[in-house]
């Protein structure tokens, strides 16, 4: 009986070391920034994936208007009057860029490393 139970506490200590490997493991995005912003002209998104992030215009009848890929992982944003002023960071290094885009069109305006 006494090795039963010893038994069932290793396998319940296996169980809850592995449940916590697991859960520290995965990794989400943080989503404590703004991710989407409404305005007037349309509806702008940045989208994350593993390889890229993208900044995306969509109409609100749903049509995207135009998306602009970033190779660097995206920290922050912002949309200033014509503007969308963006702040990455390279994906495998501490290289950042400032990079402005034209709001309605999507272009690349400038960028600085």
């Amino acid at each position: 009986m006494f090795m039963k139970s010893i038994r069932w506490t290793a396998v319940a200590l296996l169980f809850m070391i592995a449940s916590f490997a697991t859960a520290q493991e995965f990794r989400d995005y943080d989503f404590t920034q703004e991710r989407m912003f409404c305005s007037e002209d349309g509806i702008y998104i940045i989208s994350s994936f593993e390889d890229s992030d993208h900044v995306s215009a969509y109409s609100y009848q749903g049509s995207r208007l135009w998306d602009r890929p970033f190779f660097a992982k995206i920290t922050s944003w912002a949309i200033v009057g014509n503007y969308i002023i963006v702040f990455s960071k390279h994906r495998a290094g501490y290289q950042t860029y400032l990079t402005c885009l034209n709001r309605f069109s999507g272009d690349k305006i400038w960028q600085q490393p």
